[in-house]
Formats: C-alpha cells, structure tokens, sequence
C-alpha cells in the first residue's frame, strides 16, 4: 500500500513516501509564499538606515520590514493628497 496524505505512517515504505511528499509540500508551500510576497531587496543609504533604526520598536509592527511599508505607505499618502 502506498501512503497518501491523511493516512497513517505504519511502515518504512510509507515513511519514504510520507518524506517524499512532506519535501514536496514545503517546496509548493514556499513557492506559493513567494507568488504573494514578492521580495524586494533594499541596502538603505546610511541616513535612510538610521532613520529606519529610529523607527523600530522590539514588538510587532516594529521590525525593518513594517516600518519601511509605513514609511512608504505615509510617503505615497502624502503624495496623494498634496
């Protein structure tokens, strides 16, 4: 019998198959992730990196990449309204 997702791992056949399918799962899962979450790599200048640094806080919403979203998105706003 050949493992299928949802079934038990009784024996070492079914725990090949079972990695097999768990690699493969990850794989499909992070490509999925990418399609969404597009990556845009940025080295920030030193005054734009300070600036970010002022901005971060050790909780969520603090971290580099929300506070550049804010910083963007308050920018773009500015921007609309002018």
């Amino acid at each position: 019998m050949t493992w299928t997702p949802g079934q038990p791992v009784v024996n070492d056949d079914d725990r090949l198959a079972w990695e097999r399918w768990r690699c493969e799962r990850k794989r499909q899962q992070q490509r999925e992730r990418r399609a969404r979450n597009p990556r845009i790599d940025y080295y920030p200048d030193a005054h734009a990196l300070a600036t970010i640094n002022q901005l971060r806080r050790p909780w969520a919403g603090g971290d580099q990449s929300s506070v550049i979203s804010k910083i963007i998105n308050e920018w773009a706003a500015w921007h609309r309204n002018k």
